[in-house]
């Protein structure tokens, strides 16, 4: 009879180590997978740490740490932090903070301030700009914006964004076209911008991080004046709507996502800042700044689904292209892009998106690793 007993006694002690076990299983995956309630409910506070891997073509591999917390120094503000080294030896640090609202009553406002040196390229100005023309350069740019708006109501608001932006090139490829066009090119020292944007925004969407109904139109226009300290004198018009739709009734797990962007400029433009398209926006699958000219079409579709509460995903295709003015706007030669990619919330809390988006188009495969909705 010993021997059953013993056996008996083993059977439990290994249910006992299974049931700690899976419980142990449930706790790790509950972390990484499910929304804590507390934080929804404001009984903790949200606060994401996440060590960074990322990559897109242009910027190649890099490593960082990005921070993000919710009623950082007021309830309800909000303090995003960047920072990140690449393997090209390139970094960016960039802050941003967003004040709560009960602060200036009915404004909302945020201050971002940020330092980049990636790699870029440039292939010439116009929509036949050619692949074989291919020039990278290295800029280094610092920039500052603080956009305020007034809150007419509850959907729409009207403000004013003051903006500084200094730029320059510190590095020119050998191959390419980019100094056969410098003498051309505005901007091409490099300039120091301070321009004002009149801003105008609807916004009924139920969610600003994760949202699956509603509209969100927002209008744009940005001075850069001479008189102002500004180096060069442009006007840019930007607009832009994106709408949400719940695909199979009104449930959040599938949601049909589309955007349609212009961005037009005037004036004495800089080449750096003329509307481009291509990278982890505007056409995936394409480089980033493949197509630049003064007037950019753009429009986003994705079919967005979640897989399980943080882990969503998306298919997409991006169409898209630029024009030197409005009438040389053919539908007959749109940029096609389309792809593949995975969403994810990253916990404790939910202010951070992981995305990893695959987009192909004729130019091949390009994969990005980066953060944030497109859109």
């Amino acid at each position: 009879m010993k021997h059953p007993i013993k056996l008996f006694l083993l059977i439990l002690l290994l249910c006992g180590y299974a049931y700690g076990q899976e419980n142990k299983i449930k706790k790790t995956f509950s972390y990484w997978f499910d929304f804590d309630p507390r934080i929804e409910k404001g009984e903790k506070k949200n606060i994401n740490i996440l060590p960074l891997i990322v990559f897109t073509p242009e910027k190649g591999f890099g490593l960082g740490l990005k921070f993000a917390q919710e009623s950082f120094l007021k309830k309800k503000d909000i303090i995003k932090l960047t920072t990140i080294q690449t393997l090209k030896s390139k970094s960016e640090y960039r802050v941003i903070y967003k004040f709560p609202r009960n602060i200036f009553r009915k404004f909302t406002g945020e201050l971002e301030a940020g330092y980049e040196n990636y790699d870029q390229f440039y292939y010439g100005i116009g929509n036949n700009a050619e692949k074989s023309d291919e020039t990278s350069y290295v800029p280094e740019l610092f920039e500052v914006k603080v956009p305020i708006l007034y809150g007419l109501t509850q959907n729409i608001s009207l403000g004013l964004s003051l903006n500084y932006h200094n730029w320059k090139i510190v590095e020119v490829g050998t191959d390419g076209i980019l100094r056969r066009d410098f003498p051309n090119l505005i901007g091409k020292d490099g300039s120091k911008l301070y321009t004002t944007s009149f801003l105008a925004r609807w916004d009924t969407r139920d969610s600003n991080t994760d949202p699956s109904l509603g509209t969100l139109l927002e209008g744009t226009i940005e001075y850069s004046k001479k008189l102002l300290k500004s180096e060069t004198d442009f006007t840019r018009y930007t607009f832009k709507i994106n709408k949400f739709y719940p695909v199979f009734g009104r449930t959040k797990p599938h949601v049909f996502a589309f955007s349609v962007t212009m961005d037009y400029k005037t004036g004495d433009v800089p080449f750096y800042l003329l509307p481009q398209l291509g990278g982890i926006f505007f056409n995936r699958g394409l480089t980033e700044g493949r197509f630049r000219d003064a007037l950019a079409l753009c429009g986003n579709w994705e079919y967005r689904f979640k897989i399980y509460e943080r882990l969503h995903w998306a298919f997409f295709v991006d169409a898209g292209n630029v024009y030197s003015e409005f009438y040389r706007v053919n539908a007959s030669n749109i940029k096609i892009t389309g792809g593949t990619g995975m969403r994810y919330y990253v916990p404790p809390g939910n202010l951070l998106l992981a995305r990893v988006d695959a987009g192909y188009s004729t130019e091949g495969l390009k994969v990005y690793l980066t953060f944030d909705h497109p859109f």
